[in-house]
């Protein structure tokens, strides 16, 4: 077992404790069930995926064909799987919601109230959580261009996507946190039917300039994100041609 790996337990461990204490805190389960599902989901998926290779054979099929299944297979197999910082890339979507723990929740009460030029403490977990999607994603579109034969038809629409993955990520962003966004609003609706209109006595509280923050935070942590990535491969490029350094 990989130290990524524990680590990934660990942080499942503590969604599931935040889970269950804002079971017995608040009593109300549209919040934890999606949020301890959602992650349980991401945490998992490197046993998700080996799982789904044993019972569908992928490995075998990826060895015997080469066509959009077997790319998308190896895809996920590097990105996923293999990838020694998958771990690191999915801890800011469990962390954020760890700090929703009822006694140091982060998003309402006195923590909640704690502003910078706007920004509650929150931004701290959407920012780094956008960044983290957004190096993800253009690692994703880098190798699905990488492992796409040279003669497979989508080839041309790889390399598009390949070459054009900062805004490509960005525009996953943008739709992820507008569902993101649209389902804290309805969550919050629901639990206030649930609670007579009590905000104390809810998990989730949803304000439309939160709305606009955590929309500010996650274009910071994208634009945080497309600068390491281009100074990540302008490293690269050198290591791999050290004589431009010396003109």
């Amino acid at each position: 077992m990989k130290s990524t790996d524990l680590l990934r337990y660990i942080l499942w461990l503590g969604v599931l404790y935040t889970a269950n204490a804002n079971r017995k805190f608040f009593g109300l389960p549209t919040t934890w069930v999606i949020h301890l599902t959602l992650n349980s989901f991401i945490l998992f998926l490197p046993e998700i995926v080996a799982g789904t290779n044993k019972i569908l054979q992928l490995d075998a099929r990826a060895q015997e064909r080469r066509d959009f299944i077997s790319t998308a297979h190896a895809t996920i197999q590097e990105v996923v799987v293999q990838n020694p910082n998958y771990a690191l890339y999915v801890a800011p979507v469990a962390l954020a919601y760890i700090v929703s723990h009822p006694h140091f929740n982060i998003y309402k009460g006195e923590l909640g109230k704690i502003r910078f030029f706007g920004f509650g403490l929150d931004a701290l977990p959407h920012s780094s959580t956008a960044f983290t999607f957004t190096l993800l994603l253009m690692e994703t579109l880098t190798a699905f261009r990488r492992h796409t034969p040279v003669n497979a038809s989508w080839r041309a629409l790889a390399q598009r996507a390949g070459a054009q993955s900062e805004m490509l990520a960005g525009a996953f962003l943008a739709g992820a946190s507008l569902l993101y966004e649209s389902g804290e609003y309805a969550i919050h609706e629901e639990e206030m039917r649930e609670t007579g209109g009590d905000v104390n006595k809810i998990n989730l509280v949803w304000s439309a300039q939160d709305t606009l923050f955590d929309i500010l935070s996650n274009t910071l942590g994208w634009l945080a994100a497309v600068a390491f990535n281009r100074v990540r491969a302008d490293k690269q490029r050198q290591k791999k041609n050290p004589a431009r350094q010396l003109r």
